[in-house]
């Protein structure tokens, strides 16, 4: 028991330390937040934060980890309404672009960095490829997409479509949750027309 909520401490104590660096570097900016603003804000000591995070750039691979550690677990459940892969795919897209509305700034820096091999989040964005290309996959073997296709071009489209909601929908942290849905929708349908079964 003391096992148990010893781990849970852990727990809400990163989730502590990432939810504070997201707001600082966002309203401070990254270069100006120090980890003495991170642990202030998260109330916890400097030594705590180093006991998760080795400098401030792992905090950014920790935020890009939980966003896709929650997207897994949300694709991978059974808990979900979802009836087919294609329809997990869109909840993955929607989830992966609602979660950088709110901090779009930083967002758009993780994903940036995350497409730079040179960068540690590179690693980050392997593990969202993989995701999707799992997805995708699945969609393929339910006769959903066609079997022929190549699985990389479909993931291609799918990253662009994120790309895009990143670095053209230039107001999107001005859309309703609605409207955000809505037009991810009809890109998702227009973008993936062609790799659909003509069965479907």
């Amino acid at each position: 028991m003391d096992m148990n909520r010893r781990e849970l401490n852990k727990i809400n104590s990163r989730k502590r330390i990432l939810k504070a660096s997201r707001k600082l570097f966002s309203q401070k900016g990254y270069e100006e937040t120090m980890m003495e603003d991170i642990a202030n804000k998260a109330e916890v000591s400097k030594a705590t934060i180093y006991n998760y995070f080795s400098n401030k750039e792992s905090l950014l691979i920790g935020t890009a980890n939980e966003v896709l550690d929650r997207v897994e677990a949300m694709v991978k459940s059974d808990n979900t309404d979802c009836k087919n892969s294609e329809q997990k795919l869109k909840i993955a897209l929607e989830e992966l672009v609602s979660a950088s509305v709110e901090y779009l700034g930083l967002s758009r820096r993780i994903t940036y960095l995350s497409s730079c091999e040179d960068s540690a989040l590179y690693a980050t964005s392997k593990k969202m490829v993989n995701i999707i290309k799992e997805l995708v996959i699945d969609a393929q073997n339910e006769g959903l997409f066609l079997s022929g296709a190549n699985a990389d071009d479909i993931v291609d489209v799918i990253m662009g479509i994120y790309l895009i909601t990143q670095f053209e929908w230039s107001h999107i942290d001005e859309y309703s949750p609605e409207f955000l849905k809505e037009k991810l929708d009809r890109f998702f349908t227009a973008m993936l027309s062609e790799y659909r079964s003509k069965s479907e």
